[in-house]
């Protein structure tokens, strides 16, 4: 994808989460992160799911900051 809207996008629809949660804070690994965008729905999700609290987790950044 070559823009955050675009990605955004991309990802309507993709996950869904299927009540009920275990009770309590979630911790949210992903691989790989490009844009954050995977990150930031699943968060949203998991808390318009009823999860307290969600800790993400990426194990790499292909973002360069100066």
């Amino acid at each position: 994808m070559t823009n955050r809207f675009h990605q955004c996008q991309n990802l309507d629809g993709a996950f869904v989460i299927t009540p009920p949660l275990m009770p309590g804070p979630a911790l949210l690994v992903d691989d790989i992160v490009d844009s954050a965008w995977t990150l930031t729905v699943l968060t949203a999700l998991l808390r318009q799911a009823g999860c307290p609290t969600v800790y993400p987790l990426a194990l790499a950044s292909t973002s360069v900051k100066n």
